[in-house]
C-alpha cells in the first residue's frame, strides 16, 4: 500500500551454515516500531544464531536485513550499533568492579577536552536509569547490584547507545518473579516510547 511506513527491521531469506549445520535456513522476521516480538523455540533452534547476526557477532550466508525499508549490512557489532541495534546478551556484559555510569558508557565515553567527562556522564546515567525504572546512586559498584538489577543497567546501556532495536536474549533465566516483573515494566516503556523488542526465550510461560 502506497504511503505505508515500512517495519522498523526486517529479515528475509536468512541463511547461516557451520561445519556441518545449517543453523538458519530461509528466516523471515519483521519488526514494527512499539512491538515486543517473541523468538521461542527449544534449545538448539537457532534463535541466538539469528540474534547474533542481527547484533554484528557472526555474518549471515545469504539473506538481506532492513531497517526502516532500507538494506544494510552488519559486519560487526560496533556497526550493529550504529544502526541502533543492541543485544543484552544472556551471559551479561558487565564489568563488576566499576560503578554503574562507567558501564552504562564502557566504550562510549563522554569527552571533553581529550578527557572522560565523569560529571556528565553520571548527569547522563542517571536519565537512562530513570528509563528503566532504578533509582540507585550513578556511583554504586554494579557488583553491589542484583542479577536483575544488571539486566535492567544492561538495558539502560543499550538506550545509551540510541537503540531502536534491543534483543533480549533469555532475560529472565536467572531472575525471580519481583526481577522479572521490573525487567517487564523496563520492556512496556521500550514499547511506549517506539522502541522494537526482541525477546528471546526457550519458557514458553
Amino acid at each position: 500500500m502506497e504511503g505505508k511506513t515500512p517495519p522498523l527491521l526486517e529479515v528475509s531469506a536468512l541463511e547461516k551454515q557451520f561445519p556441518g549445520v545449517l543453523a538458519l535456513h530461509n528466516v523471515q522476521l519483521t519488526l514494527e516500531r512499539g512491538e515486543v516480538l517473541a523468538v521461542v523455540g527449544e534449545n538448539g533452534a537457532g534463535k541466538s544464531t539469528l540474534m547474533k547476526i542481527l547484533a554484528g557477532v557472526h555474518l549471515p550466508d545469504f539473506g538481506e536485513i532492513r531497517l526502516d525499508g532500507q538494506p544494510i549490512q552488519i559486519l560487526s557489532v560496533r556497526e550493529a550499533q550504529s544502526h541502533g541495534i543492541v543485544l543484552i546478551h544472556q551471559e551479561l556484559n558487565l564489568a563488576s568492579n566499576l560503578d554503574i555510569a562507567a558501564n552504562i558508557f564502557l566504550g562510549n565515553e563522554i569527552h571533553k577536552s581529550g578527557f572522560i567527562n565523569h560529571d556528565k556522564m553520571h548527569v547522563e546515567a542517571a536519565k537512562f536509569l530513570k528509563r528503566v525504572g532504578l533509582d540507585f546512586p550513578t556511583d554504586t559498584k554494579v557488583s553491589d547490584l542484583t542479577i536483575g538489577h544488571q539486566q535492567l543497567i544492561e538495558i539502560a546501556k543499550a538506550l545509551s547507545y540510541d537503540a531502536e532495536v534491543i534483543i533480549m536474549d533469555e532475560p529472565t533465566s536467572a531472575l525471580g518473579e519481583a526481577e522479572a516483573d521490573q525487567l517487564f515494566e523496563a520492556v512496556k516503556t521500550l514499547k511506549a516510547r517506539g522502541k522494537g523488542v526482541i525477546y528471546v526465550s526457550h519458557r514458553l510461560s
